[in-house]
C-alpha cells in the first residue's frame, strides 16, 4: 500500500502534465481519479479547464458546474467559471461568478482584476475602474491589470489616467505589444501623435502579426496628416485578419480622405458586410457616396446610421445640410467639436495650401482700414489653431482665444500667441465677459451657426464702446441663412446687417471677396466690420 499514489499526489501529477501542456497525459490522470472519488472537485474542475483548452467549451462549463454543486466554496472554479462564461458572450453569468469568486476569496487579484474587464464590456465604467484598482491593490506587478485600469479609463475618458496605467503595465512587462498598442491609441487620443506613432510601432516590434496595433498606428498616422502610410499600415492589418471590421472603416476613412472615393466605398461595405450594425461605417459610406455625388444612396446610408445610432445630432446635422432642411438653424457642438479634433493635426496645410484660406489676412485688412488703434484687447472667436490669432497678435495688447475643440486650443497653444486659451462654446465665453474687449474677431466661425439672434446681441454685450466686430460670412443669395450640402451655413448679407442693427451695431465696412476654394471653385462671402457705438 505504501507504493499507491494518494489522490492528492495522482492529482499533483495530472497539474505537471497539463501544465506541461502534455493534455492527453493530464486527462488520463484527471478521469482516473474521478473513477476512484465521482466527487473529487479539483479532478472535475481541472478537468473542465482543460476541456475549454481543448475548444470542449459545453464539456468545460458542465464540469465546472459540477465541481461547484459539490463545493459551492471553491473561489478558483467560480473565477474559471467565468471566464468560460465571458468567452460564450454571457456577460451577466460571467460578472455574478467573478462576484461570487471575490465574494469567497476578498483577496483574489486575478478574478478581481476578471471582474473589471466583464465590467467594462457591460459599460458599467466606475464598477470596473474600482475592481481593477482592487486587483493592482493587491498584486501590483501585474502589468494585465494596469493594461485593462487603462483600457476602462479610456473608456471613461480619463486619458491621462489612461496614459499612466498603459506606461506602467509597460514599465512592468516591456514585452507587453497590447498594452503598447493601448498607450497608442490612447497618446492619439491626446493629440500626442508622435509618441502615439512611436507607442504603436513599439508594439508591432514585439508582435509583428499584431493587426490592431497596425490599425493603431493607422490611426496615429492618419491624425498626422500621413494618409498613404495610414492606408498601407489598413492594409497590413488587414491582410493579417481581414475579419475586423473596425479597421476596414478606417481604411475607409483614409481612403476618401486621399480622394479615392470608389475604394473608401468598397471598405465600408466590407466593413459593413463583417458587422452589419456597425453605424460609424454606415456614417463613412454616407459620406463618400455624398462626395461621389450619389445623394440618394448617401441619404439612405446617414438613416441607417442614425437609425442604428439615434443619439448622434452630427450625424443628423449632415442629413439635414445634404436635404437642405430649413429648420436646422445651427451646427451642433458635438459635430464641431468631433470634426475639429480628428482634423486639428491637418488643419493648417490643408486650409492654406490647398483651400487657398484667405480669411485672416482679409480680416486684418479690413480691421486695419477701420482703425488706427495698435493696442486693442482682442477675442478670437472660434480660434482654431491660431491663424487669425496669429494676424492680429501685434494689434493686441490681450489676446485671448476660444474653441470648443480640445485638439485645435492644444494646437493654438503650440504658437505661444493667446494670453489666454478657452475651452468651450462661443456664447458663455461672450456672456462672462460684458464690456471686455475693443476687438472680436470671428474668422469661418459662422458658417457654423445659422441663426444670429443670440450670438449678435452677446458679441455687442462684450464689446466696450467704440468696439469692433470684425467677421465673415458665406455669402447667400437669398434671406436670412441657408444650411447647404457641405454642412456650413450662408447667409445674406442684408439678414447680417439688419441682426447687427437690431443688436446696436453699426456697420463700418462690407467687402464681398473670395474666402477660400473647393473643388477647384473660389467660395465668395463677405468680410464685414461692424462697430458698438454705445
Amino acid at each position: 500500500m505504501s507504493g499507491q499514489m494518494t489522490l492528492q499526489e495522482q492529482l499533483e501529477s495530472g497539474l505537471s502534465h497539463h501544465q506541461a501542456g502534455r493534455l492527453a497525459e493530464a486527462e488520463k490522470v484527471y478521469r482516473q481519479i474521478l473513477t476512484q472519488q465521482p466527487g473529487h472537485t479539483g479532478a472535475l474542475h481541472l478537468l473542465g479547464v482543460m476541456a475549454h483548452q481543448m475548444g470542449r467549451d459545453d464539456d468545460a462549463v458542465d464540469l465546472i458546474r459540477r465541481a461547484l454543486a459539490i463545493n459551492p466554496n471553491y473561489a478558483e472554479a467560480h473565477n474559471n467559471l467565468g471566464n468560460l462564461l465571458k468567452e460564450k458572450g454571457q456577460l451577466d453569468e460571467a460578472i455574478a461568478a467573478y462576484r461570487q469568486a471575490v465574494a469567497l476569496k476578498p483577496n483574489y487579484a486575478q478574478a478581481h482584476n476578471n471582474l473589471g474587464n466583464s465590467l467594462r464590456d457591460k459599460g458599467e465604467l466606475d464598477e470596473a475602474i474600482a475592481a481593477c484598482r482592487r486587483a493592482i491593490a493587491l498584486n501590483p506587478k501585474s502589468a494585465e491589470s494596469h493594461n485593462n485600469l487603462g483600457n476602462a479609463l479610456i473608456d471613461k475618458g480619463q486619458c491621462d489616467e489612461a496614459i499612466a496605467a498603459y506606461r506602467q503595465a509597460v514599465a512592468l512587462r516591456p514585452g507587453y505589444a497590447q498594452a503598447y498598442s493601448n498607450l497608442g491609441n490612447a497618446l492619439k487620443n491626446k493629440g500626442q501623435l508622435d509618441e502615439a506613432i512611436a507607442a504603436c510601432r513599439q508594439a508591432i516590434a514585439l508582435n509583428p502579426t499584431y493587426a490592431k496595433a497596425r490599425s493603431n498606428l493607422g490611426i496615429a498616422l492618419q491624425g498626422k496628416g500621413q494618409v498613404d502610410e495610414a492606408i498601407a499600415a489598413y492594409r497590413q492589418a488587414i491582410g493579417l485578419d481581414p475579419n475586423l471590421p473596425e479597421v476596414h472603416g478606417n481604411l475607409g476613412n483614409a481612403l476618401q480622405d486621399s480622394g479615392q472615393l470608389e475604394e473608401a466605398i468598397a471598405a465600408y461595405r466590407q466593413a459593413i458586410r463583417l458587422k452589419p450594425e456597425y453605424a460609424e461605417a454606415y456614417y463613412g459610406l454616407g459620406q463618400a457616396l455624398q462626395r461621389a455625388g450619389q445623394v440618394e444612396a448617401a441619404s439612405a446610408a446617414y438613416r441607417e446610421a442614425i437609425r442604428l445610432k439615434p443619439d448622434s445630432p452630427g450625424w443628423q446635422f449632415k442629413l439635414a445640410a445634404l436635404l437642405g432642411d430649413r429648420s436646422t438653424v445651427t451646427a451642433p457642438a458635438q459635430y464641431v467639436r468631433e470634426l475639429f479634433d480628428e482634423y486639428a493635426a491637418k488643419f493648417d496645410k490643408h486650409l492654406v495650401e490647398k483651400l487657398k484660406y484667405q480669411v485672416p489676412q482679409l480680416l486684418l485688412r479690413a480691421v486695419g482700414q477701420a482703425t488706427p488703434r495698435r493696442v486693442l484687447d482682442v477675442l478670437d472667436l472660434g480660434c482654431g489653431t491660431g491663424l487669425c490669432g496669429r494676424e492680429f497678435r501685434p494689434y493686441a495688447r490681450r489676446l485671448v482665444g476660444v474653441d470648443l475643440s480640445p485638439a485645435m486650443i492644444r494646437a493654438a497653444e503650440a504658437r505661444g500667441i493667446y494670453d489666454q486659451l478657452i475651452t468651450g462654446e462661443l456664447l458663455p465665453a461672450l456672456r462672462d465677459a460684458p464690456g471686455s474687449y475693443d476687438l472680436i474677431v470671428a474668422g469661418d466661425v459662422l458658417v457654423y451657426v445659422g441663426d444670429l439672434t443670440d450670438l449678435m446681441p452677446a458679441v455687442a454685450r462684450a464689446l466696450r464702446s467704440g468696439g469692433l466686430f470684425a467677421c465673415s460670412i458665406e455669402d447667400y443669395d437669398g434671406e436670412g441663412f441657408s444650411l447647404h450640402s457641405e454642412a456650413r451655413f450662408a447667409h445674406s448679407i442684408g439678414y447680417v446687417r439688419e441682426m447687427a442693427r437690431e443688436s446696436g451695431l453699426s456697420e463700418v465696412s462690407a467687402d464681398k471677396s473670395a474666402l477660400r476654394c473647393n473643388a477647384g471653385a473660389e467660395v465668395l462671402g463677405w468680410i464685414v466690420v461692424f462697430s458698438n457705438l454705445d
